[in-house]
């Protein structure tokens, strides 16, 4: 068994970690062992007599994940999309936010 860690950058949220990992379960020869949207980062596990590293990163590109490199790399990782609500594109909030709720925000609450 080979390692790999790939970063991905359109991997920025739990839903995506989970698409990733149920994409590369039924990929023959690959065991994911570790993905975090923290990161954009997946690690896995793959046989070489099964598979490569090029077929594994053709089928995350197919599915919307394009892999960014090795990681460690220095590709530009791209900004989530912005669903911001009207109110934030046209004028100012006049509201302000607990510090304590923003302190748990996010997608990695601390609970």
């Amino acid at each position: 068994m080979e390692q790999l860690v790939l970063t991905v950058p359109s991997m920025w949220a739990d839903h995506h970690v989970i698409a990733v990992r149920d994409l590369l379960r039924d990929e023959e020869g690959v065991a994911v062992t570790a993905a975090s949207a923290l990161d954009a980062r997946l690690s896995l596990t793959y046989d070489p007599a099964r598979t490569d590293p090029q077929r594994i990163a053709a089928r995350l590109e197919a599915a919307g994940y394009p892999a960014g490199g090795p990681a460690g790399t220095s590709a530009e990782t791209p900004a989530p999309p912005s669903n911001k609500p009207a109110w934030a594109r046209t004028a100012s909030r006049v509201t302000t936010t607990d510090p304590a709720d923003l302190s748990m925000s996010g997608d990695h609450r601390k609970y």
